[in-house]
Formats: C-alpha cells, sequence, structure tokens
C-alpha cells in the first residue's frame, strides 16, 4: 500500500515533471501493483486503521504533498505565507481551508513558521499529537516512538491525543521544548546551546557537542542511503564533538580515526563498520 501511495501521491503534489520515459515506467510500476488484487486486498486489511486515518485526511479536503529524498532539504511557501522547512527524507500533507490550515507531518522533521491569523489557527498533526499555533516558530521530529518539539518563537499549544492527558493543552513557549507520546507530554528547558543544535540542520550542519558515538551516526545516517554503523558496542558510548556539514561524514570519520582507537571498514554495499582499533 506505501508503494502505492507513493506512486500515486503526484496526482496530489507538484514535484518536477518526470521524463516521458520515467513517467511510463512509474505508470506501468502502479498498473502492476494495482493488479494484483490479492496482495493489494491483504494489504488493506492488515493497515485498516492508518488507511483509514490516511483517507480521511486526504479525501476530505483538497490535500497537497510534499517530501524530500534522503540527503535533501527543500523550503515550501504555503498558500498564507507560512514557511515550512523540510530535512531530509521527510513528507508533509498539506490541507488548507478558510476556517484552519491543517499540516500533517508523516516522516522526517520540519520546522514551520507560521504567518500570524488569529482566526485561522495553523495546526500540525504528527504521530499522536497536534500541535496548534497562531504566529509563531518551532521545529517538529517524528523519532521512533515519540515526537520531539522544539520551540523558537512563539507558543504551541500540544494536545498528545490518548485519555490520560486531562485538562488544557500544555502550552510549550519559545526556548523550549517537549517530547510527546500517546497520552503524555513532557515539557524539557533548552538553553541556547541545544536550540542550536536541534536546528543546525537548517543550515546543513550538524552540531555535536558531547553527544554519543550512536547519537552522532543516527544523525549522519539521516542523510545518508549507505549508514554508518557502529560494529563494536563498546564504543557506542564514546562522547563526541564537532561541527561537521551533513554530507561530511568522511570528515567526521577521519576525525574518529585521529581522536580514538577507532577505525572504519567500508563493505561492499557501502556501508561503513566502525570497529576498535587493534
Amino acid at each position: 500500500m506505501e508503494a502505492v501511495w507513493d506512486m500515486a501521491a503526484r496526482l496530489s503534489a507538484d514535484p518536477p515533471p518526470l521524463a516521458s520515459a520515467q513517467r511510463a515506467a512509474a505508470d506501468d510500476a502502479l498498473a502492476a501493483l494495482l493488479s494484483r488484487r490479492g496482495l493489494v486486498g491483504g494489504l488493506m486489511a492488515a493497515s485498516a486503521a492508518s488507511a483509514v486515518v490516511t483517507a480521511a485526511f486526504l479525501y476530505g479536503r483538497d490535500v497537497r504533498l510534499y517530501r524530500t529524498l534522503v540527503g535533501e532539504r527543500r523550503t515550501v511557501v504555503l498558500s498564507d505565507g507560512s514557511r515550512v522547512e523540510l530535512n531530509t527524507a521527510s513528507t508533509i500533507e498539506v490541507a488548507m481551508s478558510r476556517k484552519v490550515r491543517n499540516v500533517r507531518l508523516v516522516k522526517g522533521e520540519a520546522l514551520f513558521q507560521v504567518a500570524h491569523n488569529k482566526t485561522r489557527p495553523f495546526l500540525v498533526d504528527a504521530g499522536t499529537a497536534q500541535l496548534r499555533a497562531v504566529g509563531t516558530a518551532f521545529n517538529v521530529r517524528l523519532r521512533d516512538e515519540l515526537v520531539e518539539l522544539t520551540v523558537t518563537e512563539g507558543v504551541v499549544a500540544v494536545n498528545a491525543g490518548g485519555e490520560t492527558v486531562h485538562g488544557p493543552a500544555p502550552h510549550i513557549a519559545a526556548g523550549a521544548g517537549a517530547v510527546i507520546r500517546t497520552g503524555a507530554v513532557a515539557p524539557t528547558a533548552l538553553d541556547d546551546a541545544v536550540l542550536r543544535r536541534r536546528t543546525a540542520w537548517q543550515d546543513g550542519v550538524i552540531d555535536l557537542d558531547g553527544e554519543t558515538l550512536g547519537q552522532a551516526v543516527e544523525e549522519f545516517n539521516r542523510y545518508r542511503d549507505a549508514p554508518i554503523l557502529v560494529g563494536d558496542p563498546r564504543l557506542a558510548g564514546i562522547r563526541v564533538g564537532g561541527r561537521f556539514e551533513v554530507g561530511e561524514a568522511d570528515k567526521f570519520l577521519l576525525a574518529l580515526e585521529s581522536g580514538f582507537a577507532i577505525r572504519a571498514v567500508q563493505a561492499d554495499d557501502g556501508s561503513l563498520m566502525l570497529v576498535a582499533r587493534p
């Protein structure tokens, strides 16, 4: 279903035009997938819940789809003047109406700079969280099991979904953040250094200051097709620092090999394994 969705998404989006040969190949592939009725039917039954959510979001309104590939960043200007900066491998769905501006972060990370309009709320759905802003700027990242919010301007109201959070939605002000999971919002105080590191990707930078090697590798892998792997678990907790361009994994690895007893071993698929140097 995801493959079919990705191929069909161009009908409601505005990506660069495909060359005729590419378009024909994509159409043939889509037709082949759709012809496998048994497989598609089984997948539809298995993923009914998520399909219903997507269908409700899409077909109830005029929705536009925007995405980035691995290693790509993109700025999208919405019809109300709001700006969305998409980080690597990210996807959003945008539905604008007279009464509400709604964006769904399907995957990845995005920075929202919201045009001020008190009568037309700006809502961002990300995982189980719904974020509400009027005129503000905030960064949202979908992690494996939670949503990470960073507010750089204004105030964002957070609804975590579920049934365990009661009363008014928590409000996260500029200079603070939150981690969100179904039914739980955990506000976090952020100093200037942390704010800078969380939003450094907008400048194409990975800013490390005491992160573990495992965390640093995770950041670089967001921009790579072939991953870096920590082959020796004893190395994962090493603390590292430095400021690198997102495409400068080679310089990061050189710094590791120079400063620690670590070497990088390349596999046939282009991935790199970090192991202890004898």
